[in-house]
């Protein structure tokens, strides 16, 4: 497929999983200005303060949810927070311990334990004029300080003791990234076998006895592993841990299909049970965000959807209603702010029309159709109009 092929494909059924960061982050359109106002109301002064909160983002097909998750995760790293984008139609995440690994092998585990010595080094230990890497710390107290490395390891180990003292851990979970900053500083071999099992992988007995820890991730430890990630996630970083979790209605469809996850009634109850037990314990979880993404229509069928499963449902409610979108309301209809900002449709118009597109690095295979209708999001049709505009033959380059 050449390059004029895939931009036909595209302009057919444009996709936001197809495009780069830099192509969702030049085209990104915020109708009613939603994302600012998550920022200012929740992100900054909010999360980062000690308080969960979990939101929901429903649309029609096309309507924009993909885009808006990866362009909030970009932004939300960008002032510090880690971000871990999920896709429900990729992963299984029926239970809280597959949810919790989806997130651990998706954050940045060196950076966070870095920037976590970084304060034990420039905080605890006093040393704020090291600029070195932290494996380099000892070799730079000796030759600098003229301390002796025995002695200076003695005290790091202390310092990270008294650092991870101050953050609210699960046990083993803290012994675990105790082993591994140790293990960073003193350039000691090891740290891999510690990051497969903060990722959630299973190790055995002798090896988790070496780490120091009992026991591996497992439904019943896995909760207070996540908040426990959030948690030391903010001491190291200032910020904390959002996760994002697209295309939800995966777990409402009645149907096989080739390559996604299918849940049967159980595994369904068990994942709207999750999500229930989110949104009770995110008071109680500092430093964690968590949006969930889907279909309107599949996740508020009343045989499949969340109304299915009642205990869900009745926490997502909104008790005032009215005719314009709630930006504080915990369910976001992406439709109606679309619907209600004219000036973001022309802004989405504008972006796909001036944003250079590597056409090279779009998929092979995009669905192709010969239109939409209504009953995709008018932000999908808006950019099909705009992609087709671009294409060589209506250009006449070809």
């Amino acid at each position: 497929m050449n390059d004029a092929e895939r931009m036909g494909s595209f302009a057919a059924f444009p996709e936001a999983e197809a495009v780069s960061d830099a192509v969702i982050h030049s085209t990104f359109s915020d109708p009613m200005g939603i994302e600012d106002f998550w920022f200012r109301w929740y992100l900054n002064g909010f999360v980062d303060q000690g308080h969960g909160k979990v939101k929901c983002v429903l649309g029609r097909p096309g309507s924009g949810k993909t885009h808006f998750l990866r362009h909030l995760a970009m932004k939300a790293r960008e002032v510090g927070y880690q971000a871990a984008y999920v896709d429900a139609a990729k992963e299984r995440i029926s239970l809280v311990d597959e949810l919790y690994r989806a997130v651990a092998t998706k954050v940045d585990w060196s950076d966070i334990v870095d920037k976590a010595l970084w304060s034990v080094i420039t905080g605890e230990l006093g040393y704020p004029e090291f600029s070195g890497f932290v494996s380099q710390f000892i070799a730079w107290g000796e030759s600098t300080r003229h301390l002796s490395p025995n002695l200076l390891r003695r005290d790091v180990r202390e310092a990270i003791d008294r650092f991870l003292y101050t953050v609210d851990l699960q046990p083993d979970f803290s012994m675990g990234l105790r082993t591994w900053m140790n293990q960073e500083v003193s350039l000691e071999p090891g740290s891999t076998a510690v990051r497969e099992w903060l990722q959630g992988n299973k190790l055995g007995v002798s090896q988790r006895k070496s780490l120091g820890v009992r026991s591996n991730v497992s439904r019943r430890n896995a909760r207070s592993f996540l908040a426990s990630l959030a948690s030391f996630i903010h001491y190291a970083q200032g910020q904390g841990l959002m996760i994002f979790i697209d295309n939800i209605d995966t777990m409402a469809a009645k149907t096989r299909v080739e390559g996604r996850p299918y849940y049967t009634r159980s595994a369904r109850d068990q994942s709207y049970e999750m999500i229930r037990e989110l949104i009770d314990e995110s008071p109680f979880t500092p430093y964690l965000m968590t949006v969930i993404a889907g279909n309107t229509d599949q996740v508020t069928n009343s045989k499949t959807g969340f109304p299915s499963y009642p205990a869900l449902w009745t926490r997502l409610q909104n008790e005032v209603q009215s005719p314009n979108p709630n930006r504080f309301a915990d369910v976001l209809d992406l439709d109606r702010m679309w619907e209600k900002d004219e000036s973001q449709q022309e802004a989405l118009t504008r972006h796909w029309g001036e944003t250079p597109i590597e056409w090279s690095t779009l998929p092979q295979e995009t669905p192709i159709r010969n239109s939409m209708g209504l009953e995709w999001g008018r932000p999908r049709r808006m950019v099909a109009e705009v992609v087709k505009q671009r294409l060589p033959e209506t250009r006449g380059d070809l």
